[in-house]
């Protein structure tokens, strides 16, 4: 939206004034909040869609490429360390209780 917003404004400076002058009005009304919410949340869902649509082409195109050369299991796993188990910042809370 950030991008559209300064394309938009380059183009054409009131519809920037515009936006400001409804982002301020939703500042002040409950109802032009619940408007402007709802306009944006729309607008961040149909972005999610197309960005996920974008990577399922861009996964489709790569994949006989990725299934050509197979990687043995052993090679994909790799074990997990715990980094922090000694650390000064992980420590047991002392409840008062012996467990």
């Amino acid at each position: 939206m950030p991008k559209q917003l300064v394309f938009k404004a380059i183009k054409s400076p009131a519809w920037l004034v515009a936006v400001c002058f409804a982002l301020w009005f939703a500042a002040h009304s409950f109802f032009a909040f619940l408007f402007v919410s709802f306009a944006v949340a729309t607008w961040i869902n149909r972005f999610i869609k197309a960005s996920l649509k974008e990577d399922r082409v861009e996964e489709a195109k790569a994949s006989p490429t990725a299934t050509a050369s197979p990687v043995p299991a052993e090679e994909k796993v790799t074990p997990i360390k715990r980094q922090y188990a000694k650390s000064a910042v992980v420590i047991p809370l002392k409840t008062g209780t012996d467990d």
